[in-house]
This record gives structure tokens, C-alpha cells and sequence, in this order.
């Protein structure tokens, strides 16, 4: 099992963003290269926003989780028996 730290999340509408962060452990990325693991917020794009700003001074980069990226891209350098081996990788919409 392949763990990365160097996750940035940008998504505009995800329960799992926190300040950029993602939670959720692990990540689904799809053929096309698509995050799977993404789920609507109950509120949208303004919870999103507020909890951004409640939480973006409470991270740092280099501390971040370590976090699994399951990969079913087959277009994708780091792509290595479906696992993502990139030491930086950002999901966005």
C-alpha cells in the first residue's frame, strides 16, 4: 500500500474538504481521472466556504494525513498497479 502526504483538495462542494484537506483516507480516481470519492455537502458551496475559512488557518501542508489514491486511470504516469505514487496530487473540479 502506497501512502502520500502531498494532497491538496480544492473541490467547491465535498463533505470530505476540510481548509483543502481531504478526510476521507481514501481516494477513488477514476479511468478519466476523476475523484470518485466525492460527496455533495447538505449546504452546498456556502458550507464549503465556511468551513474553508474556519479551517484554512488550522492545517499545514507538510503535516498533512497520509492518505491512500486508488487510481483506475490508465493514462496516468504514477499509476503503479493502481495505486498513485505521485509524492504531490491535487483533486479539483
Amino acid at each position: 500500500e502506497i501512502n502520500m502526504k502531498g494532497l491538496k483538495c480544492t473541490t467547491c462542494n465535498c463533505e470530505h474538504n476540510f481548509g483543502c484537506h481531504c478526510e476521507a483516507g481514501i481516494i477513488n480516481i477514476d479511468t478519466k481521472g476523476v475523484c470518485t470519492t466525492k460527496q455533495k455537502r447538505s449546504m452546498g458551496i456556502l458550507e464549503q466556504n465556511k468551513v474553508n475559512m474556519e479551517a484554512a488557518k488550522d492545517f499545514d501542508f507538510d503535516k498533512n494525513d497520509e492518505v491512500f489514491i486508488q487510481c483506475d486511470s490508465t493514462h496516468f504516469e504514477f499509476n503503479k498497479n493502481k495505486a498513485c505514487t505521485s509524492q504531490i496530487v491535487n483533486i479539483c473540479d
